[in-house]
């Protein structure tokens, strides 16, 4: 797999399987549902997917900040892409956050995390299912949707730092393969 980046980081670290980013003040993925603003400054770094996959890591942020986040990215074009993020959330605690863009940001708070998560995206044609675990083996669905994106699209991770200093993300694990479940809700 070449990964490259789109927006590299000032910081980045990779070391094995062992990943490192540190994201900038400021950086983000959003369309706002308003249409009042797009930020699309996002440090992603990434490969040229086509067809089905599956894509998971354990993502560990280092929490500084509201919004704070690490994610997996599945980009089609700055008005249609996938965000399952890692986030310090406004929830009030870090959590699950799912964003699907179609034009405009569908933004959704999940369940309440501590410490690390491994977080998977499986693609099925235009149908997508984004969980997470703390094993890597018993998977939680965390959202289940339909999506048309292009055959070939951008699939990767980002650190995003919206209104701190930086965030420091460490990613391991990275892994992409090809989708072979049938069932993508429940994917053991």
């Amino acid at each position: 797999m070449e990964f490259q980046w789109r927006n590299q980081p000032e910081e980045f670290l990779q070391d094995g399987s062992r990943i490192v980013v540190t994201a900038d003040k400021g950086t983000n993925l959003f369309n706002s549902p308003g249409k009042h603003f797009k930020i699309n400054n996002f440090p992603f770094y990434y490969i040229n997917k086509i067809g089905d996959f599956v894509i998971r890591c354990k993502i560990t942020p280092d929490f500084k900040a509201l919004y704070d986040l690490g994610c997996i990215v599945v980009y089609d074009h700055e008005d249609k892409w996938i965000k399952f993020a890692y986030e310090n959330s406004d929830a009030g605690h870090p959590a699950m956050v799912s964003v699907v863009t179609n034009e405009t940001s569908d933004d959704c708070n999940g369940e309440k995390v501590e410490g690390y998560a491994w977080m998977q995206i499986i693609r099925k044609g235009d149908e997508f299912a984004l969980h997470y675990s703390k094993d890597k083996e018993h998977w939680s669905l965390v959202r289940i949707f339909r999506l048309e994106m292009s055959s070939e699209i951008k699939l990767g991770i980002s650190a995003q730092c919206p209104l701190g200093e930086n965030c420091n993300v460490l990613f391991e694990g990275l892994e992409i393969l090809e989708n072979a479940f049938q069932n993508i809700r429940k994917p053991e």
